[in-house]
């Protein structure tokens, strides 16, 4: 389980919420009582960000197939609208994370 501190006792004690977080678990540093950032080990944060761009890869993929079945009896103009659709979304979800 996450290790919650306030802001404040990581400003006054960062190598010790470091060690915390290579040692035993994640550390989750809140600010007025809401959670702003954590401090995670670099290979955690390398599987995150390898899963987060798998999870995108896969939805473009998915978003492709789905056009290319679809793209048999669409016009071009439909085929372009539903390529831009796609990209949307994978944009408006990327900035949500």
């Amino acid at each position: 389980m996450p290790l919650r501190l306030k802001s404040s006792q990581v400003q006054q004690n960062f190598g010790q919420a470091v060690d915390r977080a290579l040692l035993e678990d994640d550390v989750i540093v809140e600010r007025y009582g809401t959670p702003r950032v954590a401090i995670v080990k670099y290979k955690r944060y390398q599987r995150l960000v390898e899963a987060q761009q798998e999870l995108l890869r896969s939805r473009l993929q998915q978003a492709a197939a789905a056009a290319t079945t679809r793209a048999d009896h669409l016009t071009e103009e439909e085929i372009d609208e539903l390529i831009e659709r796609a990209r949307s979304e994978v944009a408006q979800e990327t900035s949500v994370t």
